[in-house]
């Protein structure tokens, strides 16, 4: 089980023409895909028809046509085969067969929110089960149970803020407490999915309030690495030649990036708590960054240190980045408040550096900014072509395929500024 991506290609157009195939058959006799459904599956628990491919196309095509049934003959079709996915995962020996089965049985549980938002205990039992997925020392079981957890959490996420009957508090509430030991198995990245699924559940609570002390819970964990940490540079820059530590700051803004992007314009509650300090954080890293190219010229940019805190920047400004896509009636505050500083420490950090040292999601924020502020962004506008211009287009001029990621990023600012600012 290994996570691929797959781009917008003839792949995926097949695989939708297929599900609409399918969905098209269900309608015309839904009780006849019913009972092939129901053999096939009969047949990978015999054994005549058992291979990992067979049970992933089965299982793609079992989650193909959710909701093309009557919600009675859904919840009884959904019933027998979850029942028999776990007998097959009972019956099959090997590490390997039984996480092949286990993620099926997650990927087709993710494709029936419906049926789950009907059952609140048995969506609960889902979650929990994912949580002791997120154990499993197979990789490809961590990452299936925190994409299935992702999936449901969109989904069905109204359900886990809302207190239901017979429980003591929202379900939310029993996770942002025990994620800890939830996370403790999983790698920084599955960290980041994890994180970003009880976002979208903390985004369906409307109580602003109660909103912001999720939030709080949700990053209480990660604020104490980062004020740790920061305090530590505080006290010693020389701390940031660590590459731990450096990829301890990367990660925790990785798990601000997820969530903010999942929470939307309520997370400024969290990014308060540290905007001053990752601003200059952003500003330290650039410094030594900008030493090491000095010292020893554009190679220095390919050193494992230097990589590790051009990812501190880069993370930065994508939350950054993110949280003003989101900021849907804050725009006056970001304007106020969160550019002022940002465009202090980056414009002219991205001017004084050397080529290979300049990041494209300089340009990429800016852009953001620019096309969500519109025009409070017009007197500002001087101050940034006098950093990013020239020096971006120095950059370009030389030929038609050098810095792809600048190329496309000062194109699209230029557009963006001619549509809003003038």
């Amino acid at each position: 089980i290994v996570r691929e991506f797959i781009k917008e290609t003839d792949t995926i157009t097949l695989y939708k023409a297929q599900r609409e195939c399918l969905i098209y058959l269900t309608h015309l006799d839904s009780k006849d895909m019913e009972n092939i459904m129901v053999e096939k599956l009969n047949r990978q628990m015999d054994g005549s028809e058992w291979s990992w491919s067979n049970l992933n196309k089965l299982c793609w095509a079992i989650g193909s046509i959710s909701g093309s049934m009557s919600e009675d003959q859904e919840r009884r079709v959904l019933v027998i085969i979850i029942k028999d996915l776990l007998s097959l995962c009972e019956l099959k020996r090997g590490k390997d067969n039984k996480a092949v089965v286990a993620s099926n049985i997650m990927y087709v549980v993710g494709q029936y929110p419906r049926f789950l938002k009907a059952h609140w205990k048995f969506l609960k039992t889902v979650a929990n089960k994912l949580f002791e997925f997120m154990h499993e020392l197979h990789e490809g079981v961590r990452d299936m149970a925190c994409d299935t957890f992702v999936t449901i959490a969109i989904r069905c996420r109204r359900h886990f803020i809302a207190h239901q009957p017979g429980e003591a508090a929202p379900f939310v509430d029993e996770i942002i407490a025990n994620a800890d030991s939830i996370t403790s198995d999983l790698m920084p990245q599955q960290v980041n999915r994890f994180c970003e699924a009880v976002g979208y559940l903390i985004s369906a609570q409307l109580n602003t309030q109660t909103q912001a002390q999720l939030i709080s819970g949700l990053m209480k964990p990660y604020n104490d690495v980062w004020n740790s940490l920061v305090q530590k540079v505080g006290e010693n820059i020389n701390v940031l030649e660590d590459l731990a530590v450096v990829k301890q700051l990367g990660n925790v803004l990785r798990v601000n990036v997820s969530a903010c992007g999942a929470v939307g314009k309520g997370f400024i509650s969290q990014i308060g708590n540290i905007y001053i300090d990752m601003l200059g954080l952003y500003k330290a890293v650039s410094e030594i960054i900008s030493s090491c190219v000095a010292r020893d010229g554009a190679v220095a940019t390919k050193y494992a240190n230097v990589r590790a805190m051009r990812t501190i920047k880069k993370e930065a400004l994508m939350l950054v980045d993110t949280y003003v896509k989101h900021c849907e009636g804050e725009v006056a505050a970001v304007n106020e408040n969160m550019v002022p500083p940002l465009l202090e420490a980056v414009l002219a950090d991205y001017a004084q550096n050397v080529p290979p040292a300049r990041d494209a999601e300089v340009l990429k924020t800016v852009n953001t900014i620019t096309s969500t502020l519109g025009g409070l962004m017009t007197d500002k506008i001087p101050v940034v072509f006098d950093s990013v211009f020239e020096s971006t287009i120095n950059m370009i001029n030389q030929d038609f395929t050098d810095y792809p990621e600048h190329r496309l990023a000062i194109y699209q600012l230029l557009q963006t500024i001619n549509q809003k600012c003038f």
